[in-house]
This record gives structure tokens, sequence and C-alpha cells, in this order.
């Protein structure tokens, strides 16, 4: 499928109303995405670092662990992605970093979705939306790589 520009305006306007810049993917990170055609399907990897207490915004002021931030976030999404025809791939926390710099990470997430419009829909949905304070609250960084399967 092939994303008219007004619907890449959309996206990037929706996603900007939401958390650090770092949180999410820039514009021209965006609009490659859509412009790729990957096809599908496609793993995301999701790496993950999370704040010792969620930074919630003033007006809520939720004394919570930034993984229990990001995990109510997570019940939201999951549900999207499956919704979607996506899956659960992998949950798994970071033990250790054996081999390179030590980045912090906590957790790394592996979600299917069955192509980038799946992945684009779900960012677009309001109730998708209203769940990443959530996200943005419990996440210190975070790094998303869109990867294809090789083995069946």
């Amino acid at each position: 499928m092939t994303f008219k520009n007004s619907d890449i305006d959309a996206v990037i306007t929706a996603l900007g109303k939401h958390g650090r810049g770092s949180l999410n993917p820039s514009e021209q990170q965006l609009r490659a995405l859509l412009s790729s055609d990957l096809g599908g399907p496609l793993q995301f990897i999701n790496m993950l670092s999370f704040h010792d207490i969620a930074q919630y915004d003033e007006d809520n002021k939720a004394e919570v662990s930034g993984e229990d931030a990001y995990n109510r976030y997570g019940a939201v999404a999951i549900q999207h992605v499956m919704e979607r025809g996506g899956k659960l791939f992998t949950l798994n926390s970071v033990e250790q970093t054996l081999i390179g710099a030590d980045d912090d990470w906590h957790q790394i997430i592996i979600v299917q979705y069955p192509n980038v419009e799946a992945f684009i829909d779900m960012l677009r949905t309001p109730t998708y939306q209203a769940a990443l304070h959530h996200r943005d609250a419990g996440l210190k960084k975070t790094k998303l790589l869109v990867s294809r399967p090789l083995l069946p």
C-alpha cells in the first residue's frame, strides 16, 4: 500500500502530541518506513529502559515504577496489535550486556505485525494514542528496530 502525504502527516502530527522526541520516530524515519513498501510479516524489536519512578506530568501524580507505567501502555498496545493480526513474539528481561557498551536496557519486546499498514493503523487509533502517556511516563529511553524474519 502506498501512503499519501496527508496520511503520513496525520501520523506525524498525532505522535508529536505525545512524549519526548526520542520516544517517537523522527519524521524522516517514519516517512522512510511508509515509503519503503516492506511487505510482511515484520518484527519490531523494542529495546526498553525504564525510569525508576514514572515521570507523569503534573496532572497525574501516580507513584509507580517506570516499568509499571509502561505495562499500563503495553496492555493496551498488545490488544491493538492482536486486533490487527499481529502477535507478541517475545518479552524478555535483559540480564546482562555481554558484548558492547552497557546501554542500560531493561527489557526487549518483539512484536510481529502482518505488515506496515497494521502498525500505522494502530498508531492512528484514539484508544492507542490515549495510552501513550503511560509509555512516555515509564520510558527513560527506547530503540525500535524493524526486522524481517529469515527463518520459517
